[in-house]
Parts: structure tokens; sequence; C-alpha cells
């Protein structure tokens, strides 16, 4: 009795030493593995390429938004907020670029994408009223957006093309064929095609001042900015409207691609292209600073587009009141259009009415809707069915049931196809089709 009571004593303390042992020979055996999965994006993120840009000013206490249509960024803001607005903007009219540069004028700061002609137009036969009608905002200040001069290796062949014709013409995978060739230069050739990213821009710099570094900046276009007053080393500068002065720059060999203007107290800095601040790019070279430098540490407006918005938002920003008039308009109509019950009455048990009370009272409803055809429809066919018993043609059995019933023929044609118009000519109509279906000739 001794030993067993002693084991039962020791019994917790074994169990606690194995689980130890088993929780120690877990960690002592096994590695922790850590793996990434790849999820969708919030739907979000997806429709705003500026989300991460958004995201990283709010970091630095920078408050932005989006703005989707012109009605949403007229009147502009307080000329603290810097304003982007991407090339989708043909819908500005003379007022709105006034308004625009005005502001700009008195501090404000404006982030433009260039606007390059529509494909159908040639540059070089470009006038200068399709090139104010193609971009005016830009136009006025001098600034035209042309296309980058092709680099001098552009006209070479096709690599890929090349390759895929030096292969034999019975190869059913011509990448895994180069891959497992002899040649070694062939093969060098398909890893580089297959495994090699495609060519990126070449990163521009950004000449900001002599006191400043030279930053590098990435921008995926096609494009080049001209501004007219870079003509003044020919001598025929032209007059431009709004007086700018070219306060900084980016290019590459071909041309700028970036162009900070001043105008009064404001600054308008001009791009080719503003995919340098999307999710995907902000995080490389200097965008991000970039993107600091041109706005400060004020508020920020990402402009979607400056078009017209439907006309349904436009009332309602614009004149509420009035779409909220047409709106109680509607609501009438519909109101008086509609058709309704009338009241509900509640069923008295001792105001029971019989099957003929019930009869009369509908067909009086049906009188009073002008339902009379209705009404007479079945008795009308019972007396068409009779009608023909006098006769297959119709006019001599109209006059041998008119003489059988001693009345007019032209009373009995109406009283088989016309309407009444009272309730008195209804009764007598009613019973001249009852005694045409009881004739017996």
């Amino acid at each position: 009795m001794g030993k067993t009571a002693r084991l039962r004593r020791a019994f917790p303390w074994l169990l606690a030493a194995l689980l130890l042992a088993m929780v120690s020979g877990y960690y002592a055996l096994t590695e922790p593995v850590t793996y990434m999965k790849r999820v969708a994006p919030d739907s979000s993120i997806t429709r705003n390429p500026y989300s991460a840009a958004q995201q990283w000013l709010a970091q630095r206490g920078q408050p932005s938004k989006r703005i989707l249509s012109a009605a949403a960024l007229f009147p502009l803001p307080d000329t603290r907020t810097t304003l982007v607005i991407d090339k989708h903007r043909g819908m500005l009219t003379s007022n709105q670029v006034n308004a625009l540069l005005e502001w700009v004028q008195d501090g404000g700061k404006l982030v433009v994408e260039g606007r390059p002609l529509p494909g159908i137009l040639d540059t070089s036969d470009a006038s200068a009223s399709d090139w104010q009608d193609n971009d005016p905002l830009l136009f006025a200040l001098g600034i035209t957006v042309w296309d980058s001069p092709v680099p001098s290796d552009a006209g070479q062949e096709d690599a890929i093309r090349d390759l895929l014709m030096a292969l034999p013409t019975f190869v059913d995978s011509p990448l895994q064929y180069c891959l497992h060739s002899d040649n070694e230069a062939l093969r060098e050739d398909c890893a580089r095609l297959a495994c090699d990213a495609p060519p990126e821009p070449t990163p521009l710099t950004l000449h900001v001042s002599d006191n400043e570094p030279d930053r590098r900046v990435q921008l995926f276009s096609d494009y080049v900015i001209w501004h007219d007053s870079w003509d003044e080393e020919e001598g025929n500068a032209p007059h431009l409207e709004w007086p700018v002065e070219i306060t900084g720059y980016a290019d590459n060999d071909y041309g700028s691609q970036l162009v900070q203007l001043s105008l009064g107290s404001g600054q308008i800095s001009v791009l080719t292209d503003l995919s340098l601040w999307s999710s995907e790019r902000l995080l490389y070279f200097d965008h991000a600073w970039l993107l600091a430098w041109l706005t400060g540490a004020e508020p920020v407006w990402f402009v979607r587009s400056v078009a017209m918005p439907p006309l349904a938002q436009w009332l309602w920003l614009k004149a509420p009141a009035l779409a909220f008039a047409l709106l109680i308009l509607l609501v009438l109509w519909l109101w008086h259009r509609i058709p309704r019950q009338g009241p509900r009455q509640q069923a008295r048990e001792e105001s029971r009415r019989d099957y003929l009370k019930h009869l009369h009272a509908s067909g009086y409803f049906q009188w009073r809707t002008n339902q009379q055809m209705a009404l007479l429809a079945e008795l009308r066919k019972q007396a068409e069915q009779q009608l023909l018993r006098f006769h297959h043609q119709r006019n001599k059995a109209l006059a041998l049931a008119a003489k059988a019933l001693s009345v007019p023929v032209k009373e009995l044609d109406a009283a088989l196809q016309s309407q009444a118009d009272t309730r008195d000519r209804f009764t007598q109509q009613v019973s001249l089709l009852q005694s045409l279906k009881n004739c017996r000739h």
C-alpha cells in the first residue's frame, strides 16, 4: 500500500515532466517558417493610383484628397493647397483657365501633366489653334509637348524575332530548345530574353538650384516639353500673355520632361508623366522627395480629370435647392399618377349585403369607369349567336330579327355594336339584347 501511495503522489510530477519534455522537443526539432501570401488589394487602392502617395503625405501631416470632376474643383481652394492635375482636362473653359492662372499668380502651386496632341494630328503640321484647343492651360504659358526624338539604336532589328528566325522550323518550344542547346551563345541570348527585366527609361537629372544637389527622377514618357522662351537665342521669342520664368527643369539627351515655372507669387510644375507618384513607383529614386519639394507641408489635391460631371451630380453640387425642388415635383407627379386605394373600413357583421346588391355595385362601378363594353360583352356574344339563326347573312338576319321584335333595324344594329352614353339608353340596350337572345323564330 505504501508503494502505491508513493506512485500516486509522484504521478502529477511525472506528467508535468513528460509535458515539459514534449514542449522542449517540439521547439528543439522544429523551426518556424515565415511565408508570404499574395492577396488582392482593396478596391479603394486599385481605383486610386495615388493611394500610397496619400498615405505617405498623411504620415507627414499633409492632408490630401482626390478630385474627380470640375464641379468639385471649382471654386478653387485656398492658395496654400497644391493642385496635381493629370492630362485629362480637355473640358477646361477659358474662364476656368484664367481662374487657375490667377490663382497661381496669387500664390498657388500647380503641378500639371503635359497633354500631347492626339494621334490624328501631326505635330509638324499642327497650327497654333490646334495647340491651343488641345491644351489651353499650358499653351497660355508658352508650353507645348512634342514627341521625343527617336534614339539612335531604335532602328535595330527585333532581337526576339531574330532569335526565332535562327531556330529550326520544326521546334515546338523555342525557349526550351535554346535553353538546352549546346550553343553557349544561344543559351545566353535565351536566358537574357527570358529572365532579364525589360529596359526602363533613363533617370532624369533634376536641376534645382546652385545650393541644392541634383536629384534624379524617372518618367515613363515618350514626349518632351518645349517652352517658347527657349527661342530667345534665335531672336524670335514670342510675347506671352502670362509672364512666367523657368526656375527648374529635368532633362535627358532628347529634351526636358519636367519644367518648373514661376508666375507671380506661385509656381507651376509641368511633367510629361505623373506615374512617378503612383503606388508602384513612389519609392524609387527621388520621387517622394520631389512630391514633398513641390507641395511643401500644405494640403494636396489630386485632380483625376477636369470634365463636366453628370447633370444630376452637377445640379446637386451647384444648385441643391433646385435639385430638391425637382425631386419634390417628381414625387408629387408620381403621387398624382399612381392609382391609389380608398380608405379601408372595417367590415360590419350586421351590414351584410346579398349577392344582387354586390352585383349591382360592381356594375355601377364599371359604368362610372367607362367599362360599359365589359358589361355587355357576354350578352352581345349570346345575342350575335341567336342572330345567326335567322339567316347566315348579317343584313338579312338583322331585318328578320328586327321584324320579329318589332323594332327598327338601325336600333337593333346599334344595340349590338355601339356604346350607350346614358343610363336610360343603356337600360334599353340591355332590354333589346335580352329580347333578341330569347327570341324564337
